[in-house]
């Protein structure tokens, strides 16, 4: 076991949403060491999970189902806040959990890791449709399962709540990212691009693993990278999914839809592409923030 983190920073807003529960942020007691995962939906969130999870026990032999070893904290999936506390409370040493709340959202402990990760805002949002279309309880007028025009046109000019954080538009993402990537909040944040992990995968691990603190080797870092392929986590989907094993997926391997960027190109006229352009600017004014957003390093070096 390691040491209790201190709170050196409150939280500054309260995130609630359909599934975003503030009060669940109880469920997690941070200690030293543990390391925080903290991105947009569908931006890498379970790869980057599995990846420290595996890391911090040392390979890819886990004790149990990543999303029980590492759970998303402040969101009720039908998993009691009690039985959730209670799995990291048995977890010795560093865990590894999950929110997709903006930094603003929860304090600052000292002596815990924030990584954040981004990807394409359009690659997000046909991510989204597909993860809606999994979803066994995914209301037929639910905006993600409605014609692309109508959804995109929801998806750009929907504003980002506070008090419904979990209605994912072009705004909730640049609320994200500018409230943690952008604002300073948590030192040492580890900050990675969905297009970079995908260009370097050994890479990626090798860099989660500075990012974090965690002395891995070359083995380690080998092991992890080949348990982590898309092929193999999708082969594998009840043990990574959230949720998975619980019907809450019409498939489980659904949730690992395609793995790839750029999934926008060819689906969209150049009119859309340009409203979307013009949103992302109006609630992103940075050019060169907007610039690492779509791409990642090859255009803006992380800070």
């Amino acid at each position: 076991m390691t040491a209790a983190a201190r709170i050196t920073a409150p939280a500054r807003t309260v995130y609630r949403g359909a599934m975003t529960d503030p009060a669940r942020w109880r469920a997690w007691q941070p200690r030293q060491g543990d390391i925080l995962v903290c991105t947009p939906a569908k931006s890498g969130t379970t790869w980057t999970q599995t990846i420290l999870t595996m890391l911090v026990h040392g390979g890819p032999d886990l004790p149990d189902k990543v999303p029980v070893l590492s759970p998303w904290v402040d969101a009720d999936l039908g998993v009691s806040t009690e039985d959730v506390a209670a799995g990291l409370a048995a977890q010795p040493g560093r865990r590894v959990v999950k929110t997709h709340t903006p930094a603003d959202g929860f304090p600052v402990w000292e002596g815990v890791t924030v990584i954040a990760v981004y990807r394409h805002p359009l690659d997000i949002f046909f991510s989204l449709r597909k993860h809606a279309a999994n979803r066994v309880d995914a209301e037929a007028d639910h905006p993600m399962r409605l014609p692309v025009a109508k959804s995109l046109s929801l998806f750009l000019d929907t504003a980002a709540d506070i008090a419904n954080f979990d209605r994912d538009s072009v705004a909730t993402i640049a609320r994200h990212f500018a409230q943690t990537a952008l604002s300073g909040r948590v030192p040492g944040l580890g900050l990675f691009h969905y297009a970079d992990m995908r260009a370097d995968p050994r890479g990626t691990v090798a860099a989660m693993a500075r990012a974090a603190g965690i002395d891995a080797d070359a083995a380690l870092i080998d092991a992890v990278t080949e348990a982590t392929g898309f092929a193999a986590m999708k082969s594998r989907a009840a043990d990574f999914a959230p949720v998975g094993g619980t019907g809450y997926w019409k498939s489980d391997a659904g949730f690992f839809d395609s793995a790839t960027s750029d999934k926008w190109q060819g689906q969209l006229p150049d009119a859309d592409l340009g409203l979307y352009a013009e949103r992302l600017a109006a609630v992103l004014p940075e050019a060169a923030a907007r610039a690492w957003l779509a791409r990642g390093a090859a255009s803006w070096p992380p800070p």
